[in-house]
């Protein structure tokens, strides 16, 4: 604590000691001659290592300013006198200063920490205790080894303090936290709160009692933080004081922290006086619609101009005695007390609902404030079903200004809905609530039906031009198969159109949005996709089909094979053409697409021939060939080498031909300036682009390779005069957000600046002008930054060394590393290797030497496959790339093949990793070096081929997807393989038909030596008569037509008697048991049908279950153990030689103690068994 001589002390944050001058500071109106005796009693702390062995000094202070010199306490430099627990009591003479006030007390010990409860001095009749209850560390608290104690006569008083931290808090604060309570008569000292865990949490309140020093009526508080943590923005809300004779709230809500708010990390909070509450009456109208579950957790905020009223549970506030409240068509009323906001501004209404069950369909509400009554129009769904913040919404009062009318009209196709209907529009300058489509424009309730064209008058903001729009339904109701066709909105003689032609259903989505037509037809191009299903049997599906197509520029979203031509049933069947007309984002030359089927359906299997595409004037063939089933849902294709097609020749003109104009190229020098709230690193490793206007044209999308200063440049075609820029982002894989401040371009001797201070997010971008910056003073001169670097000077060329190692197994395909440094990017083929070998061998090192552009620091390289599906996997265990004088080395141990065919590495000093990923990689090597190690045996003939097959627990598709799409996982029903391999035909179809189309069609292409010797008929294999699960016999298979036959045999395994006598159940190799039925008696509350949101519950019912009869099963083990261990005669241990009886207590401890009664009943028996060390022998065995 600082020394307070000669100045009040006010509660901010303390400074420094200056040892020095502190110890020559000596009142000058005292004399050494002079002195009056002190008693000094001083009780250190009942705690582990509390103790100091230095010198102990203490100064006293007086009400006038009077002071004592420093005061020792010690008698010696190593005086062990304050030991753990301890009271000590010292006389010493010092100067008279009058009744003491506050002290100084402090060591100069940095080895050992001492803790100090209390310091009481007398002198003149007084008796005066200062309170500490601190630590005097260099580790501890503030790292002081001084405090400034501040004394009363009275006795300490109990101090009960609440902290409450907000819900903008991210990770719990470790710094420590402190208090300091300043009152009518004096102050305590800092006191430390010291909670027992990580307790300033997200949204946490936590309480301490603290004893100190009487400090009178509180007049204000001092609380903040040492900063010392590796967590140091504390986001406090509310501190609250109580004593036995009074409490104070004070309202904090701010940041303490160097980097935010204020850049403080204490706060000064002054005592308030209290104001009678305010009175609010709030009337809420819910919709006269239908709903199926009602809610009543309802929560409201209140903000205004003078401050905000706290999320309040409305049912709480209830103004009548009603029992139920919110529903259809119902008007409640509510009444608030509490403090004055002022003017209200907005309010925040709705209900938490993580397992998306309710929806509430909200029409107005009124608030009555002050006799002036605000009026909320909400007319809108809220539920978690539309969004993760659906249920909430908020709104300011009714403008009469703001709303506009949009004409909405709904087509619908073939089929009918009774659900409601939801539409949310979104314009470039705003959004509109959630509509509910409930009312047609002549008043009449809006009805879904079969080739219906409804029509709505809606009133909402105006949300500018309109960029896309959100619809669907909640499900309710007994129609939930919705065919939407197209939906038209007219606003401000502004027309759009948005065609669906989709189902919405809760099996595939609810929600959609959609673009508008001429959007569409602005950034987007035609795609002719032809699907060629086979014409082998069994071929075609009714599984949904879903398409990706990545090209060399960007990639288009999954969609869906779907046409408004003909029913969705119709497609995808043995033989049949289908062809689609999609428009999507053009991504340039198409490198590969993704096709996949969502295992949906009757006949989750489906045969793909061929895929061809046609864009533009390119076309592409794909050759599949690929049987898509459950066990593999899509296929990544490339294509053949795709040819142009040849458009008409043109007409030769007798004109002269134009002289070919050469385009006059200039290098440009940006430099882009960031704002305070950018936390993201700046550096090339960014997706931002920018788009230059000029008179004389503009130049292609350049990427923006920044470096540390936001500074780039580039050399392309010469736009003359800039007249405008566009500035944007890519999509990336983290979600960054660029918060752009300024923007200054020089070209040549003209420099064109920008004012932006907005903020880029991903797939965005913004169209500016030039403009003054409005901070002159910050503008920096990019011409004196960028000498180092001038435009005019060529990029040099310098080798490139690269050495790879291969692993255990030669690779014959192709290798490509593209680098990207600072400068720019390369690309290097690894054909050919220094010595002329063929690179890749097993165990090998290769060098390749390449001289190219100088792409300056080497930023992360990318490794791609370009191999055939045919072609092996590469394992490259390690590499390093060697530029000039510059080595870099890349942690690798990776594999390439044809589905993982690109890695990006980061030289190890800057290497980004995903540990995910990572992890994920080394899974997926273990399970599959594990699986290698795997061999069935031999299948003896005449015998059952039964056998126990650990290869699906080593099966790495589900590492596989997890790698590749890790987001994107489809919904649906999966199934994997057993364990158990029962091969032999019969009891193959009977056990797992339907189940695993996979092994039926391997025992499909048996060879003939697995076969049995039967007789066969046309061709076909005879069995004997099958015993099925579900009852009925087969008594042959024919493998072509398996698949066929599907349906009919399921309906006659439903139709045959389960206690049909005729049946052999006799028959079949295995012999396998009946299969275990395990009765268990349900609550009451189960023998409905089961779904999801019932598990949490069910689980919580087993444990309680379990737990009460857990006592009950433990005696009734131990009495079992107890009678068998007397039954099987193990208590003759003793009569057995000496050198088994060890052995034998072993295995009674492991035959018989296997429950928790068991092991207590054997553990006791043992015990009683009159054998030497016997007792010692089971406790350290057991």
């Amino acid at each position: 604590m600082p020394c307070c001589s000669r100045k009040k002390t006010d509660g901010i944050e303390p400074q420094p000691i200056d040892r020095n001058k502190e110890k020559s500071a000596i009142d000058s109106n005292n004399s050494s001659n002079s002195g009056i005796d002190y008693s000094i009693t001083i009780k250190t702390g009942n705690y582990d290592n509390s103790t100091t062995n230095g010198p102990v000094y203490i100064k006293i202070f007086g009400r006038d300013n009077k002071q004592t010199e420093d005061l020792l306490l010690t008698n010696s430099p190593n005086d062990k006198s304050f030991q753990s627990d301890s009271i000590k009591k010292f006389s010493v003479k010092g100067a008279d200063i009058g009744k003491p006030h506050r002290i100084i007390i402090r060591h100069e010990d940095n080895e050992n920490e001492w803790f100090i409860d209390y310091v009481e001095i007398s002198v003149h009749n007084f008796l005066i205790r200062f309170v500490a209850n601190r630590w005097l560390s260099a580790t501890k608290h503030d790292q002081k080894l001084s405090v400034e104690l501040f004394g009363s006569e009275q006795p300490a008083a109990l101090y009960n303090v609440e902290v409450q931290t907000g819900s903008e808090q991210i990770e719990p604060l470790d710094s420590p936290v402190y208090i300091q309570i300043h009152g009518t008569t004096t102050r305590t000292p800092k006191i430390f709160l010291e909670p027992k865990d990580a307790s300033f949490t997200k949204d946490s309140t936590v309480n301490f009692d603290i004893s100190s020093n009487n400090v009178g009526e509180i007049q204000k508080i001092v609380i903040g933080h040492e900063g010392t943590g590796t967590v140091n923005d504390w986001y406090l809300k509310n501190v609250k004081v109580q004593t036995s004779a009074e409490q104070q709230k004070f309202t904090v809500n701010k940041w303490l922290s160097k980097t935010k708010g204020d850049q403080k990390l204490f706060v000064e909070l002054n005592r308030n006086a209290i104001s009678p509450p305010e009175i609010y009456s709030i009337t809420i109208r819910t919709a006269d619609v239908q709903r199926i579950d009602t809610i009543e957790n309802i929560e409201m905020s209140i903000h205004g101009s003078n401050g905000h009223i706290d999320k309040i549970l409305l049912k709480d506030h209830v103004k009548s005695n009603q029992q139920k409240i919110f529903q259809k068509g119902s008007l409640d009323e509510f009444e608030i007390e509490d403090k004055d906001i002022g003017d209200i501004e907005s309010i925040t209404i709705g209900f938490n609902d993580d397992e998306q069950i309710f929806a509430w369909l909200l029409e107005s509400i009124d608030i009555k404030y002050k006799e002036t009554v605000y009026r909320f129009q909400t007319q809108c769904w809220l539920s978690s079903r539309l969004g993760s913040n659906f249920s909430w919404i908020t709104i300011k009062p009714d403008t009469n200004n703001d709303n506009i009318n949009y004409k909405v009209i709904i087509e619908t196709g073939d089929s009918k809905i009774d659900a409601n209907v939801i539409l949310c529009i979104y314009g470039d300058k705003d959004t509109t609530k959630n509509l509910a489509l409930r009312t047609t424009k002549d008043g009449r309730s809006a009805k879904f039906d079969k080739d219906s064209r409804l029509e709505f008058d809606l009133k909402d903001i105006d949300v500018g031009k309109i960029q896309k729009i959100n619809i669907g339904h909640d499900g309710k109701g007994d129609e939930q198969q919705w065919f939407l066709k197209s939906i038209e909105i007219e606003k401000n003689d502004e027309y759009y159109l948005f065609k669906a032609y989709r189902w919405l259903s809760e099996e595939q989505e609810n929600f959609i949005d959609l673009l508008s037509e001429e959007t569409l037809e602005e950034d987007q191009i035609l795609y002719r996709i032809k699907i060629i299903t086979s014409s082998e049997d069994d071929s075609g599906t009714d599984s949904n089909v879903f398409m990706k197509i990545y090209g060399e520029n960007d990639q288009t979203k999954r969609f869906q094979l779907i046409t408004t031509e003909q029913d969705s049933k119709l497609l995808f069947k043995k033989g049949k053409t289908d062809k689609f007309d999609i428009k999507l984002n053009d991504v340039g030359n198409i490198q590969k697409i993704n096709i996949a089927q969502d295992g949906k359906g009757l006949h989750p299997v489906w045969h793909l021939k061929t895929v061809e595409i046609q864009k533009g004037t390119e076309f592409y063939k794909f050759n599949a060939d690929e049987i898509l089933d459950l066990s593999m849902l899509d296929v990544d294709l490339t294509p053949m080498p795709h040819v142009r097609l040849q458009s008409p020749k043109p007409i030769k003109s007798e004109t002269p031909p134009k002289s070919i104009i050469k385009v006059q190229e200039t290098m440009y020098e940006v430099l882009l300036r960031f704002d305070s709230r950018q936390e993201t690193p700046i550096d090339d490793d960014n997706s931002l682009y920018m788009i230059i206007f000029g008179v004389n044209g503009q130049t292609k999308k350049m990427p923006l390779l920044l470096n540390k200063n936001g500074e780039t440049e580039f050399k392309t075609n010469d736009v003359g005069k800039i007249s405008k820029i566009i500035l944007g982002q890519d999509e990336t894989k983290h979600q960054v957000i660029w918060h752009v401040d300024n923007i200054i371009i020089k070209r040549g001797n003209e420099i064109t600046t920008f004012n932006v201070e907005r903020s880029i997010e991903q797939n965005t971008q913004i169209e500016l002008t030039p403009s003054p910056i409005r901070k002159p003073s910050e503008t920096p001169t990019i011409g004196v930054e960028t000498k180092a670097r001038p435009s005019s000077k060529k990029q040099n060329d310098i080798d490139y060394e690269i050495k790879t190692t291969t692993g255990e197994k030669s690779f014959d395909g192709k290798i490509t590393f593209k680098i990207r440094g600072e400068l720019g990017i390369i690309t290097i083929p690894l054909t050919k290797t220094k010595t002329d070998a063929k690179p890749f061998q097993s165990k090998a090192t290769d060098e390749f030497l390449c001289r190219t552009n100088d792409v300056g620091k080497l930023r992360r390289i990318i490794i791609e496959y370009n191999g055939t599906k045919n072609d092996n996997v590469w394992h490259l265990k390690k590499l390093q790339i060697i530029k000039g004088n510059e080595i870099y080395n890349f942690n690798t141990n990776i594999r390439l093949d044809y589905h993982e065919n690109k890695v990006t590495l980061y030289p190890n000093d800057q290497r980004k990793e995903d540990f995910v990923q990572t992890e994920l990689r080394r899974l997926r090597e273990n399970l599959h070096s594990e699986s290698l190690k795997l061999r069935r045996p031999l299948h003896k003939a005449h015998e059952p081929f039964v056998y126990n097959d650990l290869r699906p627990y080593f099966d790495t598709s589900t590492v596989e997807k997890a790698i590749h799409e890790p987001l994107e996982t489809p919904t649906g029903y999966y199934t994997r393989l057993t364990a158990l391999r029962i091969v032999e035909p019969w009891e193959a179809y009977g056990m797992d038909y339907g189940v695993n189309y996979e092994l039926l069609k391997q025992r499909r292409y048996r060879t003939q030596s697995a076969k049995r010797s039967l007789p066969t008929q046309n061709g076909m294999m005879i069995l004997p008569p099958l015993s099925l699960p579900f009852g009925g016999q087969i008594t042959y298979v024919n493998p072509a037509k398996s698949d066929r036959s599907r349906s009919s045999v399921s309906s006659k395994r439903r139709s045959s008697s389960k206690h049909n006598d005729s049946i052999d159940r006799t028959q079949g190799s295995t012999h396998l048991p009946e299969f275990p039925c395990v009765a268990m008696q349900k609550p009451a509350a189960y023998q409905r049908t089961l779904t999801l949101n019932d598990v949490s519950k069910i689980r919580s019912f087993l444990r309680t279950h379990h737990t009460l009869k857990a006592d009950y099963q433990k005696e009734k083990d131990y009495k079992r153990t107890h009678d068998d261990f007397y039954r099987m005669k193990l208590d003759n241990a003793a009569s057995h030689t000496p050198i088994n009886r060890d052995n034998m207590v072993r295995v009674y401890h492991s035959y018989l103690g296997t429950t928790p009664g068991s092991k207590k009943a054997v553990r006791d028996l043992c015990d009683q068994i009159p054998l030497n060390a016997t007792k010692t022998t089971v406790e350290t065995t057991v």
